[in-house]
């Protein structure tokens, strides 16, 4: 087992009567892309925010980095990785470089002037958001607010030494729907970013709907339903037309394009609604 990575052992989440989930047991390498798939409701976002610490676990251990995950204060997590979640609501009048800046402070260093604006310039070059630098946050579209948010996001985890090969080792970024919003250039543009982050020992676990965004993107994918882990592993063997059909409840082919080298996920006809 890698030194950087994520485990969960018989993890279970319950919420007044309603078992969320129930009974996981499942591990993320560094340095991958792993991404999380079912239907609403089948726990996906549970997962991400027990695995974050954001919602504590209610049975199981998660070990994060080879620690036990209850045993780090968010203030170590936070170095650690960072967490951009469904909805990020900005409450107040921020400038898009004084909202990534709030990234940069979770880092708890103090850089010199000159270093602090070359990382601000690479995290704002990387999410294609230069040109926003100075506009207030609440004038932005939905896709350039959700760029900017990212930026926030990977301000906290971003390295001086950017260029080192193991640039991201031991870091971890947690997306729920990052792609919601973005149109279709940025969300190649995006999930290009995660690739080359994760090529430098950066951790992606994302939650999403998208199918052929995960087939193209993930290394592994691990399919939930109805809270339960129903698979986890490599791309090629989870993401079949059986399992995708089982889990999400209705019928897919998996394709496989040899122009491209990609398989692609397609629905099956659908049935007509017969009206009276």
């Amino acid at each position: 087992m890698s030194h950087s990575s994520i485990t969960f052992k018989n993890l279970g989440f319950k919420i007044e009567q309603a078992c969320l989930l129930d009974d996981l047991t499942g591990q993320f390498a560094a340095g991958q892309i792993h991404a999380i798939i079912g239907q609403n409701g089948a726990g996906k976002s549970t997962l991400l925010r027990c695995l974050t610490k954001e919602w504590q676990a209610t049975a199981g251990e998660i070990l994060f980095n080879q620690q036990k995950l209850n045993a780090l204060s968010f203030a170590e997590l936070a170095l650690q990785r960072a967490v951009l979640s469904q909805q990020q609501e900005v409450a107040f009048a921020f400038s898009v470089e004084q909202l990534v800046n709030l990234g940069f402070e979770a880092q708890q260093t103090t850089w010199p002037k000159e270093i602090k604006h070359r990382l601000l310039n690479a995290v704002l070059e990387a999410t294609d958001i230069p040109h926003l630098r100075h506009r207030d946050v609440l004038t932005l579209s939905g896709g350039e607010q959700k760029r900017a948010q990212l930026a926030r996001v990977l301000a906290q985890i971003w390295p001086v030494e950017f260029e080192a090969e193991d640039a991201f080792a031991g870091k971890w970024l947690f997306l729920d729907e990052w792609s919601e919003a973005l149109d279709l250039k940025h969300q190649v543009h995006i999930g290009c970013l995660f690739r080359q982050l994760a090529d430098k020992g950066l951790g992606v676990v994302m939650v999403s709907h998208d199918l052929n965004q995960v087939m193209q993107l993930a290394d592994t994918c691990t399919l939930l339903k109805a809270g339960k882990l129903v698979k986890q592993g490599a791309i090629q063997t989870v993401m079949t037309a059986q399992n995708l059909t089982e889990v999400l409840d209705i019928a897919v082919q998996v394709v496989f394009q040899p122009e491209v080298n990609q398989s692609v996920v397609l629905l099956k006809p659908l049935p007509s609604i017969k009206s009276e």
